[in-house]
């Protein structure tokens, strides 16, 4: 068992799936795809239900006791967003969820709409991967951050008072400050602490200038979910990565989170717990409690949703 730590610290999952292969059709597993086995070999061995009751057993012990989950390329995405709305209804899990949109797409308005009536959906998505190398391309054009229809569909999301969670690879970053930069009033969240394809000692420094580009902008808030997936399944691998991170945007601006299923298949939460806490070992009381909680807290569970 995994212990809480040394202080008391209640850790909010700022990122996890839930799935339900009898209700949902999930594109990604109707079509599978060499992407996400270029990602992790055994990948598909999560496809399968996963309800709120597998996730509390996968975190059993990690002192885990609030979630916000992530849409997971469900076909009917508004079907997915209903069914979490009742997960949490009947369970009281997932806290807030993430749901998924098309900002370029002619339902966008409509979508919204039906959002804005379900009280767990606190945030919403897009793919935007893109790089050179066919096998990382996660998103579906290059061109998002510069094309005027796309951006047309930001500013409904701006109204929306929804967080938008940012999905792009740290060599995007650059292309993303316009954005960033255009929306102050809206709270966004970067992924996957930013995602950096050049994991040498070269990419590092660079990934580390780009993060501190996007810091600069204080809408932003940094989610280190994926650590063992981007970075490796051992303390050693992913304490520089989370170190840079909370050096460079400070503690209240990131967020802990377990990605399970997935990460699940590399390390298991008590894990990541244990690993988050040496890299963390220098860090007080009130740092801890805002990476472990607070800035997750704040941005996707505080209240009503900002308008």
């Amino acid at each position: 068992m995994c212990p809480v730590g040394r202080f008391s610290v209640h850790r909010i999952d700022a990122h996890a799936h839930l799935l339900d292969l009898d209700r949902i059709t999930y594109g990604w597993i109707e079509r599978p795809t060499p992407l996400l086995t270029h990602l992790l070999p055994d990948y598909y061995s999560i496809a399968r239900s996963y309800p709120p009751a597998a996730y509390h057993d996968d975190v059993a012990g990690a002192g885990i006791t609030r979630m916000v989950a992530c849409e997971f390329g469900a076909v009917d995405a508004i079907a997915e967003a209903r069914w979490i709305q009742e997960c949490h209804d009947n369970t009281g899990t997932p806290e807030g969820f993430i749901a998924a949109v098309d900002l370029a797409a002619a339902d966008l308005p409509d979508r919204l709409a039906t959002y804005g009536e379900l009280s767990v959906v606190r945030a919403v998505r897009q793919p935007l991967y893109w790089s050179e190398d066919p096998l990382t391309r996660l998103g579906a054009r290059p061109d998002h951050l510069t094309d005027p229809d796309w951006l047309q569909g930001f500013e409904r999301v701006a109204d929306s008072g929804l967080v938008w969670d940012l999905l792009v690879y740290a060599e995007q970053l650059p292309l993303a400050l316009p954005l960033i930069a255009r929306f102050p009033h809206v709270p966004i969240v970067l992924e996957a602490a930013g995602w950096p394809l050049d994991r040498s000692p070269e990419g590092f420094q660079k990934w580390r200038e780009q993060l501190h580009a996007v810091s600069e902008h204080p809408n932003v808030t940094l989610k280190l979910q994926g650590l063992a997936l981007v970075f490796g399944a051992t303390p050693s691998a992913v304490t520089p990565w989370i170190s840079a991170a909370v050096e460079i945007f400070g503690a209240d601006r990131c967020m802990f989170a377990t990605h399970l299923p997935v990460d699940g298949l590399l390390w298991t939460a008590g894990d990541l717990v244990e690993a988050t806490e040496l890299a963390l070992a220098g860090a007080d009381e009130h740092a801890r409690a805002d990476y472990f909680g607070g800035t997750a807290e704040r941005v996707y569970l505080g209240g009503e949703r900002l308008r």
